[in-house]
């Protein structure tokens, strides 16, 4: 009867330990996708923070001073699929024109569109995946 019983207690207290690992992870989770996986089912992800992956569209960063911060906005494009993008503070070093970007941040119906209103943006740097062209002529000479 002991042995049972504690064999009972010890399933209840995993099983507890368990459920609330998963409903604390859950609520936390944030989604990972590309601007045209946003905008194929964009109700989905209304609301909810996410991190959107694309290039920024040439010729969309308009930038203001507002209260002493640098206020942004871009389009952000993928497959085809474009969102705007707004966002407050500082950028990356290496955010401009045509760079990849995951911008995150929560999805929202403004005026029949949806935006993204981002609080953080990670650039990727393209020096870390194109050939460097100073290496490649060094290297080439005898």
């Amino acid at each position: 009867m002991n042995r049972t019983l504690k064999i009972i207690l010890s399933i209840a207290i995993l099983g507890g330990a368990g459920g609330l690992l998963i409903a604390t992870s859950i609520g936390d989770a944030e989604y990972y996708k590309h601007v045209d996986q946003v905008l194929a089912e964009p109700e989905r992800f209304e609301n909810t923070m996410l991190k959107v992956h694309g290039f920024v569209e040439a010729g969309s960063i308009k930038e203001e001073i507002r209260n002493q911060t640098t206020e942004r906005t871009f389009v952000l494009q993928y497959e085809g699929q474009r969102i705007a993008v707004s966002h407050s503070g500082p950028k990356p070093d290496t955010f401009r024109d045509l760079s990849e970007v995951v911008a995150r941040g929560k999805l929202v119906l403004v005026d029949g569109e949806y935006k993204l209103e981002a609080v953080e943006l990670m650039a990727k740097c393209p020096s870390k995946y194109e050939e460097n062209k100073r290496t490649r002529r060094v290297s080439a000479t005898p």
